[in-house]
């Protein structure tokens, strides 16, 4: 039979190729089709200058025109950079594509989106992107535009006044946390100006998404009210949110009163009058730390859903996958059939059953790739590979749909790319083929070069190894500090991947043909490459500084800063290159939105805020939010964080030179002027994409300081008057040039070489080694670890470049033997020792919290079961970070138990801190990390520890903290508290971490008096 017309019209979408494609839009015919089975689909064939394009809504013709642009004509249309080097009459498929999906939902942006993204976007801008994002197949997209007019209204029906509504609602900039009812007011009072400007936005957004067959996805309501609602309104109960990273959270109206359903019959009456029509609304109760008090989340979830079906009969309600929320007993109170879970961790390498999580609840694989609007680049797309199809077609799947939430979008293309084809596609990605086929449309044409550039950033930047699943970002946009290791608090700590192999992409896009250069895709991606290859190098550069700032090795300091800076101010300089790392435009942007000159300055400091301070001080130091959204962006690396540097560092050499300690940076004081200030930026390029990228390559090729050393013994630590061999590793982390001669010494220790102490060059990301020979002292020890210091010097250098020296010290051990009956487990390259009754532990360690649990334990199998207690005395903690942790740890398993096993639950430590006292950790939900935590503060070893195992209740284990620093004479209780999944017997030890945040840096925790009862 003849396929049947589906009932729409195709005007919309014949707009939107006529602003993307002006000069070809007439060769394209497009054709309604109808739905097969609920699924979309569209279908490409035709002649030269005539294609025709046939799908199921006014959007998927879309996906279908970009399908073929891609495929067939190699031309790229993307959030950033295009490349549409077109012919004239444009070709035909070489066969009719056909593509389907079965998914429903395929969501996009972020409940962040209109802060970090662009808070002050205007039509244009959000056409473009709504026109890119039906390319790539999105159906339903989140707008929050125009939210502050349905509030407004709703506030002044409620006893508001509207200056007191107005004065509630924050800058669009700081919006999406007050929708998410973190915070409120901040940027205000917004004006009446403003708030009917972002009114027609949100509903010229929402308009142009249902004409194209979109559905916009709307802020639902779930009790966030001003305070002193109650007393405005007989019979309302509100209960009070406390405070948010430092600022003051809305309350929350309970939504089990008559008033509650009120409320909310008029904001979704408002909403629609406003906004028009919707069935898709987000909503996420009690976002990060929102408190319930006395209301249990099962009745006000079920109070809320009933709300929404009253003013929406049939509408999905949307709530994000994020650490701990959705909550199950949440989920267990509402109708499934009519949720949706967008999952932001469906990447994470924890994250491995979904249905079994949400007891069955429809949700739609994703990904957050981005936080903070951050100028990072990669994502895990070797998960996304073999994860989707495998979670979408296994039996009993819930996978509905796919989910793109970076904080901020317009970034990271290639990662947008792949992401939204996954569900175009009916067999798994080949990444290989696919990079491969995405350097070719991306630059117009095959070319080996701008394939391998793609290869190497396939195995790298998007294959990142981070336990987060974020990609890393600049040290250089952190307040500076020798501790930094990211350039904000809550971003990863550890590069996300090799930055060698990332040179090798920078270096082959260098390369790409001249031919292939002239596109804006091409100077974006280059641009982009330079600026990430330098942002690597401060990770390289960091630890090496905070060394020769211990050692007080003036000289190396001096030269370290010189390089540190002049790397910053290259990036201040390649960032001109391209529109989007320019500052300007963001202002711009902020300052066009007003109304009047007051306003303009209101909006243009909350979006100086945003990317800097995020707000005052209580946010910017004791929310520790203080460049949460920083970017490598010209203007912003140098107004701001080049001259921070420059002071620190200066500051730092001058107090080496009086051997002094240096003085104390009150950073926001520093920071929030500039927030205040009105200068301009740059509007447009300031600098030739090539050549800058080049000079780039050239600076880095030749930089000293690009290797990390690395020292290891077999065995780890020596008996008395044992052997060991040692090693040390240089890793030429310099991916664009070989090393010329590299030469090793050993000193401190009793060594004989084995082989070479000296390498002719070790290649670009390769590595050269050293071994000696060592020897221990013979005798009896005095402790359980005998520290035998060292000091090994590496000198290399670039190819045809001077050499540097660099000094690392270290300490190898001389270990009294365990023993038999103990075991020992170790994720932080930990060695043990024990002389009696004492015990020493010395390793490393980022942290031991969440998905990082890197310690080391020397610990009794099973040995703590129901009414058994163990206690011992920390008697010295070297500090090496505020958190670094020792005491006593259990476990089910502690030797390396699988992941997701029940080996791996039953996970809590008690554990005495340089800085936050004595802690008792423990997994709260059951998933096998550590989650919660109760502390005593003010105390520091030595102390003693108690840990006892109470009666176990449901499934879970109960345990008691204590702690005593008069001998055990007093004890003082931390918490009792229930852990799940605890097995009936568990390992028990005692356990070091030293949770540097990635410094690299070790430490020992000495114990002794450990006894099981």
């Amino acid at each position: 039979m003849p396929e049947r017309a589906a009932p729409y019209d195709t005007a919309p979408a014949r707009a939107a190729l006529t602003r993307l494609l002006p000069r070809h839009a007439d060769q394209f015919q497009l054709v309604p089709l109808a739905p097969q089975d609920g699924t979309d689909r569209f279908r490409v064939d035709g002649r030269p200058g005539r294609i025709t394009v046939a799908g199921t809504t006014p959007a998927v013709l879309l996906t279908g025109v970009n399908w073929y642009l891609k495929y067939t004509c190699r031309a790229h249309l993307s959030w950033a950079g295009d490349q549409l080097e077109l012919p004239a009459r444009l070709p035909a498929p070489a066969s009719p594509v056909e593509r389907a999906t079965s998914l429903p939902h395929r969501f996009a942006l972020n409940d962040t989106h209109d802060g970090y993204t662009a808070p002050y976007a205007n039509w244009p801008r959000w056409e473009r992107l709504i026109d890119v994002l039906a390319l790539h197949g999105v159906n339903e997209v989140l707008v929050t535009p125009g939210a502050e007019a349905v509030y407004h209204r709703l506030l002044t029906g409620f006893g508001y006044t509207d200056a007191e509504a107005r004065g509630w609602l924050p800058a669009p900039s700081h919006q999406p946390w007050w929708l998410l009812q973190n915070m409120s007011g901040y940027g205000g009072p917004t004006s009446p100006q403003l708030i009917a400007r972002r009114a027609g936005l949100g509903r010229r957004i929402t308009d142009r998404l249902r004409e194209l067959g979109m559905r916009p996805v709307l802020p639902g309501y779930f009790g966030t009210v001003p305070g002193g609602f109650a007393a405005r309104n007989p019979g309302a109960e509100t209960v009070p949110q406390g405070t948010w990273s430092g600022l003051e959270r809305p309350d929350w109206l309970d939504p089990r009163t008559e008033v509650f359903a009120e409320v909310a019959a008029a904001f979704y009456r408002h909403q629609r009058q406003l906004l028009g029509p919707a069935d898709h609304f987000k909503m996420d109760l009690l976002h990060e730390g929102g408190d319930p008090g006395d209301v249990p989340v099962p009745d006000a979830a079920r109070a809320v859903e009933k709300a929404l079906r009253t003013a929406r009969p049939g509408a999905t309600w949307i709530i994000l996958g994020w650490q701990n929320n959705p909550r199950r007993d949440l989920l267990d109170a509402v109708d499934h059939d009519r949720m949706l879970i967008v999952d932001g961790l469906s990447d994470l390498d924890t994250v491995t059953d979904r249905e079994r999580d949400w007891g069955g609840v429809p949700y739609a694989f994703g990904s957050i790739p981005n936080f903070g609007g951050r100028t990072t680049l990669g994502a895990k797309t070797h998960i996304w590979a073999e994860r989707f199809t495998a979670w979408r077609d296994r039996p009993g799947s819930k996978l509905a749909g796919t989910a793109y939430m970076p904080e901020a979008a317009e970034r990271d293309p290639a990662a947008f790319e792949l992401f939204c084809e996954l569900a175009w596609r009916e067999r798994p990605v080949d990444r290989a083929a696919w990079f491969d086929g995405y350097a070719d449309l991306r630059y117009g044409a095959r070319d080996e070069h701008a394939r391998a550039a793609f290869g190497a950033l396939r195995t790298s930047a998007y294959e990142i190894s981070s336990k987060d699943g974020r990609p890393h970002d600049s040290v250089f946009a952190a307040r500076p500090g020798l501790t930094a290791r990211s350039g904000t608090v809550y971003a990863t700590h550890t590069p996300a991947f090799d930055p060698a192999a990332f040179d090798t992409a920078f270096a082959a896009l260098l390369r790409v043909r001249p031919a292939l250069r002239t596109s804006d895709a091409y100077r974006h991606d280059l641009t982009d490459a330079a600026r990430q290859a330098l942002a690597n190098r401060s990770w390289q550069l960091i630890g090496q500084l905070q060394d020769a700032y211990r050692r007080k090795d003036r000289a190396t300091f001096r030269a370290l800063s010189g390089l540190w800076l002049r790397l910053m101010r290259l990036s201040e300089e390649v960032t001109g290159a391209h529109r989007q790392f320019l500052l300007g435009p963001w202002l711009a942007d902020a300052r066009a939105m007003a109304s009047g000159a007051e306003e303009e300055a209101r909006l243009e400091h909350s979006a100086r805020a945003l990317i800097t301070t995020w707000a005052d001080r209580a946010t910017a130091d004791g929310g520790s939010l203080a460049n949460y959204a920083n970017r490598d962006w010209h203007g912003l690396i140098g107004d701001v964080h080049l001259p921070q540097w420059q002071a620190y560092l200066d500051e730092l050499a001058d107090a080496l030179a009086a051997d002094r300690p240096p003085k104390t940076f009150d950073w926001y004081a520093v920071e929030e002027p500039w927030t205040r200030a009105r200068k301009s930026y740059p509007l447009r390029p300031t600098a030739d994409a090539y050549r800058t990228a080049q000079r780039v390559h050239d600076t880095l090729a030749k930089a000293p300081y690009q290797g990390t050393v690395t020292v290891g013994a077999t065995p780890s630590a020596l008996p008395p008057g044992g052997r060991a061999t040692v090693t040390a590793a240089l890793r030429n982390v310099n991916g664009l040039r070989a090393t010329g001669r590299v030469d090793f010494a050993l000193r401190g220790v009793a060594a004989d070489a084995e082989g070479p102490l000296s390498l002719p060059s070790v290649p670009p990301g390769g590595t050269g080694r050293a071994r000696w020979r060592v020897a221990a002292p013979a005798g009896p020890l005095d402790a359980p670890l005998r520290p035998l210091p060292y000091e090994l010097t590496t000198e290399y250098g670039p190819k045809g470049e001077p050499r540097v020296r660099t000094a690392r010290h270290g300490t190898l051990f001389v270990a009294g033997p365990l023993a038999p009956e103990l075991s020992t487990v170790t994720t932080n390259a930990a060695v043990f020792g024990q002389l009696e009754n004492r015990f020493a532990v010395n390793g490393s360690g980022a942290d031991l919290w969440k998905a990082t649990a890197e310690f080391g334990a020397v610990y009794r199998a099973g040995a703590l079961t129901a009414g058994g207690s163990v206690t011992v005395e920390v008697t010295g903690q070297d500090p090496t970070g505020p958190w670094a942790r020792a005491g006593l740890v259990v476990r089910n398993r502690l030797g390396a138990p699988a992941q997701g096993s029940p080996d791996a639950l039953g996970l809590l430590n008690l554990s005495v801190t340089p800085a936050n006292g004595v802690v008792l950790s423990y997994d709260a939900d059951g998933d096998g990390a550590l989650d919660t935590y109760r502390r005593i503060t003010g105390i520091t070893a030595p102390v003693l520890l108690r840990l006892t195992r109470g009666p176990d209740r449901a499934g879970s284990g109960t345990y008691t903290g204590a702690c005593s620093t008069d001998d055990g004479t007093t004890w003082r209780e931390i918490a009792t508290v229930r852990v799940p999944g605890a097995g009936a017997r568990q390992d028990t030890g005692l356990h070091q971490s030293a949770a540097n945040s990635g410094t690299g840096d070790r430490g020992t925790a000495e114990f002794r008096r450990w006894k099981l009862s």
